[in-house]
């Protein structure tokens, strides 16, 4: 069997009927089901006097002379580096005219985006289960049949040569990625910050993107823009933050909405002075964020964006503790919810074990208040939350949810690490530890189209 691959154009332009704001219309412009082929006793469609064969790649679908049979494409899903099998990863064939049809491109910056709108056109389309497999049903005969894997903005168009009718046909191990640069297809801006207790630009770094990718500041041309906080020195950063509610990202909602995902590192303190201060809209940009659609990663002392926060619905999301170091690394995974019960199945199935072991575990919250949900807690004797997740708005209904927020008492490279020698002292593209590939689950978890943690992610359709 021969195989390809061709990739996709990266473009982040505002794209008409590819996502729908919230609240918005209601037409589900992502994941409509294809019309049915009608099946004859031969290897091609059979077809009623008068109706017109379907079009375009619909048209390639084989009817199997046995009706519980059909066509199929099996494979699995790894991260940029082609190491770990990614969860939740959307696989579909587009319903193109043929293979040469182009890809809705997304809309620049922050926008309110639900499940149900983040996928183009699909004739077959599933999601990879905790091992990273899939299976799509029904797929057109045909050399070079376009493949389209998504997570959020993650987006990668590949080709495939399916020519076993009415039978399975593989893709060869580690074939289908997710892009690890804008040439290979669609990322999602990013905007890091340094600190001086953590590294959070080299999660990015360990799951496979290319060192091209990270720049600093706003300008330049990569997908990871990285900033300074308290402590961090990545080599020509900007300050993340600053006095009298300066610097160049967190305390401006506008300049974060240029960013799909905010990653901020542990700074070893709160230092709410560059965070707003004293001024009574100190760290309201970043509630605004988040309720706009924004996707934020925060670790450790970045808890004070919730806890110090100007509104109760950020403040609410825990009941807050000392923060101290409490020396209980033993961690595991949260499995009352259904994600929480994959991502524990996933784990067991990259590290042997949902356990593992916490750097720097800290304590910073006794409980965790509902609508917010947790994810790994304390092995004994504690039990204590070690992180959670939430939705925004907080006080919206479900449907009307489009930005995410999670808090993580957990470092990704410890205290010691420095942003100055970036890349050599991250983990090299698929080196990612245990803890590390936890973190890599949740970042593309918070990538991902926002849903209600209380259910399985919503099948395409």
């Amino acid at each position: 069997m021969r195989t390809g691959l061709t990739l996709a154009t990266s473009v982040l332009l505002v794209a008409g009927g590819l996502f729908v704001a919230c609240g918005g219309s209601s037409r589900r412009s992502g994941f409509d089901e294809a019309p049915p082929v009608d099946e004859g006793d031969g290897g091609a469609p059979s077809l009623v006097n008068g109706t017109p064969p379907p079009a375009g790649l619909a048209g390639k679908r084989v009817a199997c002379s046995d009706a519980n049979v059909t066509t199929t494409l099996t494979g699995k899903v790894y991260d940029p580096a082609g190491s770990t099998p990614l969860y939740n990863v959307a696989v579909y064939i587009p319903d193109w005219a043929d293979a040469n049809g182009t890809l809705e491109p997304f809309p620049e910056g922050v926008q309110c985006t639900t499940c149900a709108s983040t996928v183009n056109k699909p004739l077959v389309s599933t999601l990879t289960n905790t091992k990273g497999e899939f299976k799509l049903e029904n797929v057109p005969v045909d050399k070079d049949v376009p493949v389209i894997v998504q997570v959020g903005k993650w987006r990668r168009k590949l080709t495939f040569d399916i020519t076993k009718s009415c039978e399975e046909n593989k893709v060869p191990d580690r074939e289908f990625r997710l892009p690890k640069n804008g040439q290979e297809g669609d990322m999602p801006q990013i905007a890091v910050t340094a600190g001086s207790c953590d590294s959070l630009e080299c999660l990015l770094r360990g799951v496979g993107l290319d060192q091209s990718e990270f720049v600093a500041g706003h300008g330049g041309t990569g997908h990871v823009h990285v900033f300074n906080g308290q402590g961090g020195n990545f080599p020509g950063a900007p300050p993340a933050g600053g006095p009298n509610m300066g610097g160049d990202l967190w305390n401006d909602a506008t300049k974060m909405a240029k960013y799909d995902v905010l990653l901020l590192s542990c700074e070893c303190d709160e230092y709410n002075d560059a965070k707003g201060g004293t001024h009574p809209m100190a760290r309201q940009a970043m509630f605004d964020y988040i309720n706009m659609g924004g996707r934020v990663f925060a670790s450790h002392y970045h808890y004070t964006w919730f806890r110090n926060s100007p509104q109760g619905d950020f403040k609410g999301l825990a009941q807050w503790s000392d923060n101290s170091f409490n020396g209980y690394k033993e961690a595991t995974v949260e499995t009352s919810f259904p994600k929480g019960q994959a991502m524990a199945d996933w784990l067991t199935h990259v590290n042997g074990s949902p356990d593992f072991d916490i750097v720097d575990p800290r304590s910073d919250m006794t409980a965790v208040n509902s609508p917010a949900t947790t994810w790994i807690v304390g092995r004994k004797p504690d039990r204590q939350p070690r992180y959670f997740s939430f939705n925004a708005p907080v006080s919206a209904p479900s449907d009307q949810q489009c930005g995410r927020g999670v808090f993580g008492s957990l470092h990704l490279m410890g205290s010691g690490s420095s942003s100055s020698n970036f890349p050599t002292g991250c983990p090299a593209p698929g080196g990612l530890a245990t803890q590390q590939k936890v973190l890599e689950f949740l970042f593309f978890d918070l990538s991902a189209c926002v849903s209600s943690d209380s259910e399985p992610p919503p099948q395409p359709k």
